[in-house]
């Protein structure tokens, strides 16, 4: 069976492309795809170049919800017809980073979009590998397809915060007004945040950050982070950041209490480098954590977290697969927040 999908093969080149679906491996899954979120890194490696890590030509696209077209017969937990979400990184369960619990940074992994087909297709077929490792999760009743989704994104986003523990009461800065940040916000409730400013520079998104529960909004193209912070008095507990900006990351850092944490969530491109004045780092005891996609048990965990969240509230647009292209350019548009492709 032929599978229709559009394919990156560099810089602003996306192109159809059909290839006939494998033979199903004994203890695999078929998926037929019915919703694809395009991603931040997806946009950054058409309108960027695609970095090292992607084989090319690669069928982008990790934030996959479908259903169940057919399982290799040792399968017993699903069946043809189920609803499900797949989780980003295909882990091999075996090495020394999955035996410690972070199979995100398996030594063998496979990233959906990156080094296997994605979800920007009709089919997405999964190895005996990943069904084993639970990287399927059945949709529970009452959550929408379009919500499931962006488990992934939640997911994400879960096991960020899991690097920096946040506290009940915390106050938290959150660098990047777009879906992540709008994301964070709504895990950063449910744990019991006192305090949560947003900034940004786009006013519709800051606005909409408002609506999901932030409770200061800060124009950076007006207010200056650094300068606020002094005035101010503003010295939070925990800084996000969730737009890739070295400058903004620093001054994150710069503004963070004496002991504080900065999680540095957004990915950057290829090369990106900083200047870190390692005096203030060390006395003041400051902590930097990066976070790289999920691992299985944090995806379903986000799973069980859906029904309390309104993750579909950031879904603006819709295209068929069709039209991919029109959807990356979409993107781009800071009236739009999340962009799906439906296959």
């Amino acid at each position: 069976m032929q599978n229709r999908a559009f394919a990156l093969y560099g810089k602003e080149d996306l192109r159809p492309l059909s290839r006939e679906l494998s033979q199903l491996e004994d203890g695999g899954m078929l998926i037929r795809v019915k919703a694809c979120g395009v991603c931040g890194s997806d946009m950054r490696q058409y309108f960027h170049g695609p970095s090292p890590r992607y084989v090319l030509p690669t069928v982008l696209g990790h934030e996959i919800v479908g259903t169940v077209d057919d399982v290799g017969p040792s399968v017993e937990d699903f069946t043809a017809g189920d609803v499900v979400a797949v989780a980003p990184v295909i882990p091999c369960m075996n090495c020394a980073a999955c035996r410690r619990g972070q199979d995100n940074l398996c030594e063998r992994e496979q990233v959906i979009g990156v080094n296997v087909p994605g979800g920007m297709a009709e089919y997405i077929q999964l190895p005996a590998r990943m069904v084993d490792a639970g990287g399927v999760a059945k949709v529970p009743p009452g959550v929408t397809w379009e919500a499931a989704a962006l488990t992934e994104v939640l997911a994400c986003c879960w096991h960020g915060l899991r690097q920096v523990r946040p506290r009940v009461g915390d106050d938290v800065l959150i660098l990047g007004e777009g879906p992540i940040g709008a994301t964070f916000i709504q895990l950063l409730r449910l744990m019991g945040a006192a305090r949560i400013t947003v900034t940004g520079l786009n006013s519709y998104r800051l606005a909409l950050a408002g609506e999901f529960g932030a409770d200061e909004l800060l124009d950076v193209s007006e207010v200056d982070l650094r300068k606020y912070a002094d005035q101010m008095g503003y010295s939070p507990d925990l800084a996000i950041v969730a737009a890739p900006s070295a400058e903004a990351s620093i001054i994150a850092l710069d503004i963070i209490r004496p002991g504080g944490g900065l999680l540095l969530f957004s990915g950057y491109p290829h090369g990106t480098n900083a200047t870190l004045d390692l005096y203030r780092f060390h006395y003041a005891e400051k902590h930097i954590h990066g976070s790289i996609d999920a691992t299985i048990a944090d995806f379903q965990y986000a799973m069980k977290l859906q029904p309390q969240l309104k993750m579909a509230r950031l879904i603006t647009d819709r295209f068929p697969l069709d039209e991919t292209p029109k959807a990356f350019q979409a993107g781009r548009d800071p009236k739009r927040l999340k962009v799906l492709i439906e296959p």
